[in-house]
Order: C-alpha cells, then structure tokens, then sequence
C-alpha cells in the first residue's frame, strides 16, 4: 500500500510538472505570437496615419493649384507681351489662397509680380522649363530663398493659347505655411515625418517647427549621422524611385527606429514616418501585462468556478457592451435624460450631462435647478419654462420645445426639450430628455438664409421679396401706411465695364449697406438682381398721414445722397447715383402688383428727368 501511494503521489507529481511545463510553454508562444501580432498592428497603424496624412496634404497643395487654375482664366485673352495690358489684368485679380506672392511669367522667363512688379529672370528654373514642356502644372522640386531671404516652394499653372503654352502663373508658398499643412502630432508627439523628392531631397520635416528641414538628402543624412546601414538606404531609395512603399527598422541617436515610406502621389514625392521602435515596445508590455493579468484570473476562475463564472462573464460582458454603446451613443450626440419627481420636488438626471450641468453631478432639488440654471437659457427663450410648469400643472401629457442655452463654454447653443407626464396613484413624475441640437438647427437656419437671401449683399432675394410683400398686403387695411420703394443705380454698368467686375461687386454691397442703415430692421429691404434694389417701407397704424410722407421725402433724399459715389482705380473714375421711384399704400394700389408697377413708373420718370432724383406716384405717370 505504501509503495503504491509513493506511486501514485510520483505520479501527480510528474503530471503536475509535465502539466506545468506545457503551460508555460503555451504562454511563452501566446507571448511570442501576440508580441508579433502588435508589431503588425503598429506597423498597420502607422501606415493608415500616413494615409490619411497623405490624402490631406494632396488635397491641399491641389487646392492650391485650383486656386491658380481659376486665376489662369484673366490671361487666357489678353497679350502677356503687352506690359500695360498684363499689368492692368494683374491689378485686378489680387490675393489667391495661402501663397505669399503670385506673379506672371511669358515664355521668355520675363515674371511680373501681382503688384506689378517685375521680378527677376526665372528662365534657368527647371520647374519653368518643365512647365514650358510639358503644359502640366509644376511643383519644384526644391525649396528656394525668396528675396526676403525666407524658404519658399513655387507652383506653376500654365497659361495656354489652344494646345501651347503662352505663359504662366507662378505662386509660392512660404515654408511656414507648408508646415501647417504638414503638421500633426504622431504618438503623443514622439513621431515625425519628412516629405522627400525621388532623389532623396527633403522638401519637408515636422520633426521641429523652430529648426526646419529642407534641401538636405536625406539618404545621406542617414548615412552619417544616424548611421543606417548602406543595404537599408539603397533597398529604401529603390522602392522610393519606384514608387513602392516598404518599411525600414534602424538603429537611431535613442534607440531603435521605424521608418514607414510610401509614395504621395504628388511630383513624384514620398511620405517618410520616424516613430521610435520603445514606443511600440511600450505599448506592447502594456499590453502583454494586461493580458497576462486576464489569463492568471481566468485560471484561477476556471479552476474553482468554470460554470458559474461563464455564465455571469457572458451576462456581465453582454450588459457591459450593451452599456458601453449605449454610453458612446448618448456622448456622441449629447443627450440627457432627466426625472422630475414633482412631489418630492427633485430632479434626477443621467446620460451626458455635462454640457448642461457643467459637472457630473446628477441630483438636485428643483428650487436650486431653477435658481442655477434657469439663468442660461436665452432671455428670448425664458418663457419656455414657464409653459413646462403650467404643462406639469395642467397635466397635459407631452412636451416639446427648441430653446437656446448658454453652455459652459459661454456658448449659446440650440437644445431641443421633451418630455412626457407619467402619473398613478401614488406618484408624479416628468420624464423626458435634453439633446443638443444646435448642428441641426444652424444648418437648417443656413438652409432657409441661401433660400431667402442674396448671396452677394445678405438681403432679401427677389422671390422671398413678393412673398413676404404680398402676405403683407394681404392682411392689411386702409388704415396702415406703407410705401413701395424701387432703386435703381444710375451708370452702375460702367463700373463693371471700366473698373471690372469685383469693383462692381463692391459697389453693390456698398450700396446694400447704406440702405440698410437708412431703413430699419422693420422694413422688408431686398436685390432684385443687378443694380437694382426694392425696399417695403412700413409704418406702425397709429402713424399720422403728414409724418409718413416727412419720413417717405426724407429717406428718398438720404438715398440720393448716400448712393452718390465715386469709384475708382489708378486711371479710371466712375461716378454712381441713384434713381428712386415710389409708390404709396393705400393711395396708389392695395397690392403689391399695382404698387410696384406704379413705383417703376416713378422710377421711369426719374430716369427721363436725368437721373439723380426721386419721384412719388401721381395719376399723370
């Protein structure tokens, strides 16, 4: 008996040991093949950043070029040879995007700056000549010293007569700017990224705004001041002069380095990220700790409870998520849902209530709810929590209402209010809900103003005009006073012709200003198109008939006078008036169609009169 004892205890000894060996071995190649999985996964995520990085600084500098493409249209019929002329064009079209200047070269290499400036010969530039060649437009390939003596990167746009190449335009954007297109902060500040040429020619590096980067090779620079190895550069400056991307392991100045490459798809440029190798191997023993801590805990439950801890890790994790997706959706759109306990006078609240509360307390008692906050909502909206107490006390069942609120970023945003009476015999409650709103209510505000509104002064269009007239005449009686008012600039055409055409543009939103500042804020004021303006000058009833026509004479001669403009430009002077034709309610029509027809009249004879004036309706017209 002892000796088979002996046996069987040897026996649960082997198998213990045995048993324990092959755990640890399945660790060790749990560990191993999860060390390489977050090595991949790292390496994937720095490939997506570089990326979305990419597509962003692409779309950039090809916004740039657009903004050049649009400015190529004010040459396409001029002679660039002819100075004057080109000069004269120039003056007219200033200021495009980011760049720091813009000029005008001919084929000649002569260049004339967006001041009308000329600048030196650019004939020996190789983006010239590839421009010139090729009918493309250019980025170079180096960064150059402006005459400031400030790094620079020029863009050229050609400017072609049918298939050849005439001229071309020519922006530069300083590198400061370029640095701002290109900056982001890779793992908490720890990465960097260079932008380089086929050739190896760093244009850009975010590695240090204070200290820039450029026009280094950077084969070179790894070579003898990191070190790289001669293998690795030329593998890495094969796949750059192909077009390939790849990945490339290194020692550096601290320590191990990544180096991600991958081409931009811009002037036959690549994408370069440095990322420390530790700051990987940091997120893998965070990692491996965390799943090393889960795998103790799950042996040791497996060993005493399997059954009973499966099924409440299955419950817990169902209701773990379920609450996690629950919690993201109400963060991500701002939603809080409250209890008001009308009884106890106590309101509970949950979700995401600090834009509301400003912290993350959830309970008060509703003297000091509307003591606190109360104050936040808009004065304009105030009354609002008025209508909830009576709707609470009334017991009408639902609510709903959008006020806005002041949150605690000193912001008023647009929240929508909801909630419903719940009662029985023993209690009373409101329940209901707080979602901010304000993206949806500011895009449906800015909706409505493009459907209402000129785009180039903000006034009334000509449709939302005859709708909001024509209401307006409808509800009225022979007791109200109103008039009809039509604008016309005199010589407004000669503007456009003489001085160009955001000259003329200027003009309108001149004008529009100081008709507004005549009129009020009751009075309906709107740009029918053109030159051409309408205002609905309304009077309160209880206006006497000898003040309405002081104010009607007085706001017709503030017109004429304010209208009376000069515009100008280094040559030119083009002088502007106003005609104004005027029509009154009730006595020369009681709609709007009969008013404004006997306002053009008026106008018409103001015209005839020479210009310069205005004239109210008579029968005689």
């Amino acid at each position: 008996m002892e000796v088979k004892r002996i046996r069987r205890n040897a026996f649960i000894i082997v198998a213990v040991f045995v048993l324990a060996i092959m755990m640890t071995a399945s660790i060790l190649v749990f560990h191993h093949k999860i060390n390489d999985f977050l090595s991949d996964l790292s390496i994937s995520n720095i490939t997506e950043v570089q990326e979305l990085v990419t597509q962003t600084l692409r779309a950039k500098i090809n916004d740039q070029l657009n903004m050049l493409e649009a400015q190529t249209r004010y040459f396409e019929d001029i002679d660039i040879n002819d100075f004057s002329q080109l000069k004269k064009t120039i003056m007219e079209t200033k200021g495009i995007g980011d760049f720091k200047k813009v000029a005008v070269a001919n084929k000649e290499g002569m260049c004339v700056s967006y001041k009308g400036q000329l600048l030196p010969n650019i004939k020996n530039k190789t983006f010239f000549h590839n421009t010139i060649r090729s009918g493309q437009p250019q980025i170079a390939s180096r960064i150059e010293m402006d005459d400031n003596l400030q790094p620079v990167l020029s863009l050229t746009y050609p400017i072609k007569r049918g298939n050849e190449v005439e001229a071309m335009l020519i922006g530069t954007l300083s590198y400061k700017v370029l640095i701002d297109l290109f900056s982001i902060s890779m793992f908490s500040g720890q990465g960097y990224m260079y932008i380089i040429t086929d050739t190896g020619n760093t244009i850009l590096c975010n590695k240090n705004k204070d200290k820039p980067i450029y026009n280094i090779n950077l084969y070179d620079y790894f070579k003898s001041n990191v070190r790289v190895q001669t293998i690795l550069l030329e593998k890495m400056r094969a796949d750059v002069l192909s077009g390939r991307a790849g990945v490339m392991f290194y020692p550096g100045d601290n320590g191990k380095k990544l180096a991600s490459y991958a081409p931009l798809g811009i002037n036959k440029w690549s994408i370069i990220s440095v990322v420390p190798y530790s700051y990987i191997t940091q997120q893998h023993f965070k990692i491996n700790l965390i799943v090393f801590v889960l795998l103790g805990e799950m042996l040791f439950t497996i060993g005493v409870f399997v059954l009973l801890i499966f099924v409440l890790f299955r419950k817990g994790s169902l209701m773990e998520k379920d609450n996690e997706r629950l919690t993201i959706v109400t963060n991500q759109s701002q939603v809080m849902i409250f209890e008001y306990d009308i009884q106890k006078q106590v309101i509970t609240f949950s979700g995401e209530s600090r834009f509301i509360i400003g912290s993350d307390r959830k309970t008060f008692t509703i003297d000091y709810f509307r003591r606190e906050y109360y104050k936040r909502i808009h004065p304009e909206d105030s009354a609002v929590m008025e209508q909830v107490k009576r709707h609470v006390e009334g017991d009408c069942d639902e609510f709903s209402a959008e006020i806005r609120y002041k949150d605690f970023s000193d912001e008023y945003i647009w929240i929508h209010l909801s909630g419903r009476l719940i009662k029985d015999d023993e209690s009373k409650k409101f329940i209901g809900s707080v979602r901010n709103v304000n993206d949806q209510v500011i895009y449906e505000q800015k909706l409505k103003s493009l459907a209402e509104n000129d785009n180039l002064t903000g006034l009334l269009n000509k449709v939302e005009m005859e709708t909001r007239a024509k209401q307006f005449f409808e509800e009225c009686d022979d007791s109200m006073r109103s008039a009809l008012f039509i604008i016309d600039l005199d010589n407004f055409k000669n503007v456009n012709d003489t001085l160009g055409h955001m000259t003329g543009d200027m003009a309108i939103e001149d004008a529009a200003k100081k008709i507004s500042l005549i009129f009020t804020e009751r009075d309906y004021i709107s740009r029918f198109g053109g030159d051409e303006f309408c205002i609905l000058l309304r009077f309160k009833e209880d206006t006497e008939k000898s003040i309405v026509k002081k104010i009607i004479r007085d706001k017709a001669k503030n017109l004429c006078k304010f209208l009376s403009e000069d515009y100008f430009d280094e040559k030119n002077t083009v002088s502007v008036s106003a005609s104004v034709g005027i029509s009154l309610y009730p006595e020369h029509g009681k709609d709007y169609e009969t008013l404004f027809k006997n306002a053009d009249a008026a106008l018409y004879e103001v015209k005839q009169g020479g210009k310069n004036g205005y004239r109210i309706y008579d029968g005689k017209m």
